[in-house]
């Protein structure tokens, strides 16, 4: 215990014994610091709930970009399996001429 929090209980215990209500009473300095404690905290409290707004917004907005993208996959699942139906035949035509290309310089010089 405090010298500062025996004292106040010495007052307090006479202010009991005597009556005197005023001795109960904080002072002013009291007041004042309760007054900076209240303010500080009410200041806290809505920087916090600043916060914890801005987090719920952002795992809002994460949740949506992710139904976004998982639904643009799934509705762009079939235009790749085309792309790649399509890459799959370049490809075999491709390979085709190459071969082509390869055995013409062959059947020319024989």
């Amino acid at each position: 215990m405090t010298e500062e929090e025996f004292e106040r209980l010495k007052d307090s215990i006479r202010a009991k014994l005597t009556g005197d209500v005023r001795a109960l009473q904080p002072d002013e300095k009291e007041i004042a610091s309760r007054r900076k404690l209240d303010h500080d905290m009410d200041r806290i409290e809505r920087m916090l709930k600043k916060i914890i707004a801005e987090q719920i917004r952002e795992r809002r907005e994460m949740r949506e970009r992710d139904k976004n993208q998982r639904e643009q996959a799934k509705n762009s699942a079939e235009p790749h399996g085309v792309l790649s139906k399509s890459k799959a035949e370049s490809d075999m035509k491709l390979k085709a001429l190459i071969e082509s290309l390869r055995r013409k310089p062959n059947a020319e010089s024989s």
